[in-house]
């Protein structure tokens, strides 16, 4: 693979999972600290360069190692960077040793082939998916195992060692990790790597090489491991009405929903409060005043709106003209609390008394439930 062709691919790619990650469910961290992660590994690695095939597997083995740190940004894709390197043993075979080369002769052979050893240090980025958070279009909150694809670029700076002259070279890499959640705060990995980059060894035969690693590395994650549903911000007044309803309901395989439910207060001739009294007497309970309030606070928000207090009175004590006269003054009660305590406009506040000609709670054993003043929409 041509490593000019490479990096701006791996850019395209980047900008185009960007994209791609939201349109998903929108997910979002609430702090950079969030999902954040540091991670260490070791393994083994190869390179694949001319007369690879000449030189005994056992010797073409090497150790790599690699510390690196990564964030993911949502469900679906993160970012990471590390540091890697150590070792690569090759082989030249005999008839391709060039002169201008950067490599001088090491354990030449009587054909004028030769061994070299190489020591590096490369600084790599690359992009991260969840693979399986992206079938399943969400966030598998504790899942034991994920597989997660990785594509980036790099730099590799070659050492001067036993022959072989420093070099500065750029690096394309892909590979998987599979991860293995063993703690809220602790991931085992087990990553396979492919490496491709610009073959300075004998650039006469073949222009790239290519490398194989295979690490065992942890993943410590020091800050909040899980991703927080978006915050969806409602205008304040909507929350002010116990009859203006929003539900937030969790849906499977979905991001939090808002649903409005229109407010039944809009509607004449609902019930917009019920203040209860105790028999025979025309103040309220204690603890209503907070229906009283729910109601002035609506006739100030809606500046022409109009209610009626309707007075009521329990049809199984006293007589019917005492009761009338009760449940008037019980109505005449809930509109001075409105207009003096709750500063309401006393001029979109009509009274009514009704008292035992119709119960309003006909359909309860408890008759005290028709001790109230009813306070309903009218304009």
């Amino acid at each position: 693979m041509n490593i000019k062709h490479f990096l701006p691919s791996a850019l395209l790619l980047l900008s185009g999972a960007t994209v791609t990650a939201q349109t998903h469910e929108p997910s979002v961290l609430e702090d950079f600290g969030s999902n954040l992660y540091i991670d260490v590994g070791c393994g083994v690695q190869t390179l694949f360069a001319p007369g690879w095939k000449d030189i005994a597997f056992g010797k073409q083995i090497t150790p790599s190692f690699s510390l690196g740190v990564g964030k993911w940004f949502n469900p679906f894709w993160g970012i990471h960077f590390a540091a890697e390197g150590y070792s690569f043993n090759g082989f030249r075979p005999g008839g391709a040793y060039d002169p201008f080369s950067p490599l001088n002769r090491v354990d030449v052979g009587y054909d004028g082939s030769f061994r070299y050893y190489l020591r590096y240090m490369g600084l790599n980025a690359d992009i991260r998916f969840s693979l399986l958070n992206l079938i399943a279009g969400r966030e598998r909150k504790g899942a034991p195992y994920d597989l997660v694809p990785y594509i980036g670029i790099g730099y590799a700076h070659m050492f001067a060692y036993r022959g072989s002259t420093k070099e500065n070279l750029f690096t394309g890499h892909a590979g998987v990790r599979n991860r293995f959640a063993v703690h809220r705060m602790v991931d085992v990995n087990l990553d396979v790597t492919a490496g491709w980059t610009d073959n300075y060894v004998n650039p006469v035969t073949d222009r790239y090489m290519t490398s194989m690693a295979v690490q065992v590395g942890v993943s410590f994650y020091p800050g909040r491991r899980a991703f927080r549903k978006p915050t969806v911000k409602v205008p304040v007044e909507t929350f002010r009405y116990r009859t203006d309803t929003v539900f937030v309901r969790e849906v499977p395989g979905r991001d939090k929903v808002i649903e409005f439910v229109p407010d039944h207060r809009n509607i004449l001739g609902v019930v917009m409060a019920s203040v209860r009294f105790a028999v025979n007497r025309s103040m309220a309970y204690k603890g209503q005043e907070t229906q009283i309030y729910e109601v002035a606070r609506y006739l100030r928000e809606h500046p022409k709106a109009v209610v009626r207090i309707e007075g009521y009175a329990d049809a199984t004590s006293g007589s019917e003209d005492y009761n009338h006269k009760l449940a008037q003054q019980r109505a005449e009660y809930v509109r001075k609390q409105l207009v003096d305590t709750y500063k309401a406009d006393a001029s979109r506040i009509e009274t009514k008394a009704i008292g035992t000609a119709r119960q309003p709670y006909d359909d309860t054993t408890d008759t005290q439930w028709n001790c109230v003043a009813i306070i309903r929409l009218i304009k």
